[in-house]
């Protein structure tokens, strides 16, 4: 992945998973904390590095928690802290990032950086509020301590999403969970709208699932789509070993429409779940003839959005699985 590309994926990925942390804490930006909690599940050399440690997010939320009563404490205030609420979807009060949180993931990505979740751990252990260094004092490290350890790891490659075909996309991501846990939402066809974002709902329909398509976003703004396209049909596949469930969804409606295939994989980690998502479009008929040619013209124009699509959709199906088991 080129550099400029390493900075998108980063941003992104830190992006979602601190507005969902931050959303916990009813914060409405972004800070050096929130980013510390989203490294701490991340699937690279960063998250690896702080769960081998022993940092785990239930223990990182505490400190936080501590953390911010301990600062109103030294001003004086005696006020009670809101309780930690359920995560909201991020389209729900969407977060702004303070200006020290932002100058992380600047400074990761400047000249002679990688741009990495990494590089964003090292500028967050040298962050000069010392938000960071107190959090991981409660949690018992020293972040010099932290340093030399991510210089020992520096070999460990982050996993990225992997290209397997021109409508198909791989993505593995770390889930602070139990393998059963993950399987028990996945693996449930009633469980699928808790994670697969397109569905608002899902039934029993002769000896399959029906499934009823969004229509309304998380924050009460209304999706565009076409009527053909509201009814799904829903069929797991036979797994192949105890934790792999594929999931493929159709529009009856619109016969020539692709269907969707996600496929889920869950094996054991430390602290959590490794869980890797197989997102795919699976071609229908096609076009109507007079549109047949000018098909692979349109298709060959359209590919850098196709593949940055891929890209978002395998991403968030995976952040979706996690911020389901973290809610």
């Amino acid at each position: 992945m080129s550099k400029i590309g390493q900075i998108v994926a980063t941003s992104y990925g830190l992006s979602m998973a601190a507005s969902e942390e931050a959303s916990r804490f009813s914060a409405h930006e972004i800070d050096v904390e929130h980013v510390l909690l989203a490294l701490v599940i991340d699937d690279g050399t960063a998250g690896q590095v702080l769960r081998a440690m022993g940092i785990r997010l239930d223990a990182a939320r505490d400190a936080v928690a501590s953390q911010h009563r301990d600062q109103l404490a030294s001003l004086g205030i005696a006020a009670e802290m809101p309780e930690e609420a359920r995560i909201r979807f991020p389209q729900q009060g969407a977060s702004d990032w303070s200006d020290r949180a932002l100058k992380l993931l600047t400074d990761a990505g400047s000249r002679g950086k990688s741009g990495d979740t990494t590089a964003v751990l090292r500028e967050l252990l040298v962050e000069p509020s010392g938000t960071a260094e107190g959090i991981l004092t409660r949690l018992g490290h020293a972040p010099a301590a932290i340093a030399e350890r991510l210089d020992d790891a520096e070999g460990i490659r982050a996993r990225d999403a992997r290209i397997q075909g021109r409508l198909s996309r791989t993505h593995t991501a770390f889930v602070p969970a139990s393998v059963e846990d993950v399987w028990q939402l996945v693996s449930s066809p009633e469980r699928l709208p808790d994670w697969e974002m397109n569905l608002i709902a899902v039934r029993p329909a002769h000896g399959a699932w029906e499934g009823t398509t969004r229509t309304v976003a998380p924050d009460g703004k209304a999706l565009k789509g076409r009527p053909t396209m509201v009814r799904q049909l829903i069929d797991r596949l036979a797994a192949d070993h105890p934790h792999h469930v594929t999931w493929e969804m159709r529009f009856p409606d619109a016969p020539r429409a692709n269907r969707r295939s996600v496929s889920v994989d869950i094996e054991q980690a430390a602290g959590g779940s490794q869980v890797t998502v197989h997102f795919a479009w699976l071609r229908g008929p096609g076009p109507s003839r007079p549109l047949r040619l000018v098909a692979p013209l349109t298709r060959f124009v359209a590919r850098p959005v196709v593949r940055l699509a891929l890209w978002v959709q395998v991403t968030a199906l995976t952040s979706a699985i996690s911020r389901a088991l973290r809610a």
